[in-house]
């Protein structure tokens, strides 16, 4: 009986630390929400899943806190916003440099280790967790993603908010 306790904890143990990471302080919570404010586009991309899940640019139009769907002591951030662009992907990550219309209006939860943020030194697309302080020893899988560039023919974005914020914040001159 405690050699089955063991290997189920175990288990759950392993299978946990894969899970989304959208439990947040208060605090954490409020500054996910100010980052966003300011930084709308987002990537929603789970880079530890492989060529199976699809990967969204996303444009956030709002932001709130609300309590943590499975630990009710947390809370979570919901947007609401619009999906701009679907990347395909592979083993390898994001294909950056091809993209196919997308334009749906969706909710969306951030997840501080799937959720990808405009990183302003890098100029890339970093998961949350590199941008707001967020303590979690899960895995991390590539890490790191650059924003599509709207004026590459194979990239299909037409959404004119995304396409000014790429030239001030990307755009090499």
């Amino acid at each position: 009986m405690r050699l089955l306790g063991f290997v189920l904890l175990l288990f759950v143990s392993q299978v946990g630390r894969a899970d989304a990471w959208d439990n947040l302080t208060e605090a954490q919570a409020h500054a996910v929400v100010r980052f966003l404010q300011h930084n709308p586009f987002i990537i929603d991309y789970c880079d530890c899943c492989g060529e199976g899940e699809p990967a969204y640019l996303i444009k956030v139009e709002s932001a709130e806190v609300v309590e943590c769907a499975w630990d009710k002591k947390q809370f979570s951030v919901l947007t609401k916003g619009t999906r701009i662009t679907r990347f395909k992907v592979s083993d390898k990550g994001i294909d950056d440099y091809h993209t196919d219309p997308a334009n749906r209006e969706v909710e969306y939860t951030i997840y501080m280790n799937y959720t990808f943020a405009y990183d302003h030194h890098m100029k890339w697309a970093v998961p949350f967790h590199k941008l707001i302080k967020y303590e979690n020893d899960g895995p991390i899988c590539f890490g790191a993603t650059i924003y599509p560039d709207p004026s590459i023919e194979s990239v299909q974005i037409k959404d004119a908010e995304y396409i000014a914020w790429y030239k001030k914040h990307i755009a090499k001159d």
